[in-house]
């Protein structure tokens, strides 16, 4: 059996996210700001979802690697 997600460690992990899960079981993650035109350009989302936990957070790593980037 997985161990389940503790959504208080994910949110521990990614301060600068707020992650829920809806009520059909979806991880999803908005970022604490809006994004300006140009990091949207530069590929950086304001939401990203998934149903599982960790793909949900191999996103929210690759947008915080694309947010370093960027400046």
């Amino acid at each position: 059996m997985s161990k389940p997600v503790i959504l208080a460690d994910l949110q521990a992990a990614f301060p600068e996210w707020t992650i829920w899960r809806s009520s059909t079981g979806r991880l999803w993650a908005t970022r604490n700001r809006r994004l300006t035109g140009a990091q949207r350009e530069q590929g950086l989302d304001q939401t990203v979802s998934d149903e599982d936990v960790h793909q949900l957070v191999e996103q929210l790593r690759h947008q915080d690697r694309l947010a370093a980037e960027a400046g």
